[in-house]
C-alpha cells in the first residue's frame, strides 16, 4: 500500500472505491480519513475522528470495505471534524 506523508501524519492509500487514503497518530489515538471526490478526481472531504482505539484502525486497513467498516466501526462511535 502506497504511503503518503501530510500534515505529519502518514496516509496508506487504500483500495476502496470511496475511501482514498487513511492515516493514524499513535500519541492520541487520531484517525484521519480522506475520502474520493469525482469532481477532483482523487482526493475529496476530510475527516478526523479522535480516541480510536489502534486495533480500530489496524481493522480498517485489513477491512475488504473501508467504506462499510467505517460506518459499522467508527462513524456515530467517535467524536469528529470534517475539513
Amino acid at each position: 500500500m502506497p504511503t503518503t506523508i501530510d500534515e505529519g501524519v502518514s496516509y496508506t492509500v487504500v483500495e476502496s472505491s470511496n475511501v482514498f487514503s487513511v492515516g493514524y497518530r499513535v500519541s492520541d489515538k487520531t484517525l484521519f480519513v480522506k475520502f474520493k471526490s469525482e469532481k477532483r478526481g482523487y482526493e475529496g472531504s476530510r475527516y478526523t475522528y479522535y480516541d480510536v482505539p489502534s486495533d480500530v484502525y489496524l481493522a480498517l486497513l485489513n477491512a475488504p470495505s473501508k467504506g462499510k467498516y467505517l460506518a459499522a466501526n467508527v462513524k456515530g462511535k467517535y467524536s469528529f471534524a470534517q475539513f
